[in-house]
């Protein structure tokens, strides 16, 4: 016998809100099999057990877009979303925790990532990411890059 409490788990993510000399933003897409597949978000994951979140900030950039070459970064935002019952686990409500850093970075060329979570990495401008179709996290993230007046 299941309890409510077996069934609400917490995710807890490190992301990038990563921008190059022209204002682009940059943003991966997820891949198919994934719930989100197709849907563009921030470059990030999730934070493993006993991983600092900077260090799983690191981890994920490289592993999403080969992105090392990092100057700085600070925490901009934090995410807060509830996802009662996400398709990918049907019996689950999941609380999505994302540490949003703004990151500046010294070199700007990208990698797709292979066999993971994500299947390509794109600089956008801002006219060009309000037209991709974006995940909640993506959306957050065009927001944070754009604030609108």
């Amino acid at each position: 016998m299941s309890t409510e409490s077996d069934k609400q788990r917490v995710y807890n993510g490190a992301y990038g809100l990563c921008r190059d000399p022209s204002d682009r933003l940059l943003l991966v897409r997820v891949t198919s099999g994934l719930a989100d597949a197709g849907l563009w978000t921030l470059p990030g994951g999730g934070i493993e057990w006993g991983e600092h979140p900077e260090d799983a900030l690191l981890r994920e950039l490289e592993e999403e877009t080969g992105i090392v070459d990092i100057e700085r970064y600070r925490l901009a935002a934090v995410y807060s979303q509830v996802y009662d019952n996400p398709a990918y686990r049907a019996d689950d409500s999941v609380h999505h925790i994302g540490l949003v850093y703004d990151v500046t970075l010294v070199a700007f060329s990208l990698r797709d990532e292979k066999d993971g979570s994500t299947d390509h990495c794109e600089w956008f401008t801002e006219s060009q990411a309000r037209l991709l179709p974006l995940g909640q996290l993506g959306e957050f993230g065009v927001e944070l890059a754009w604030p609108k007046s």
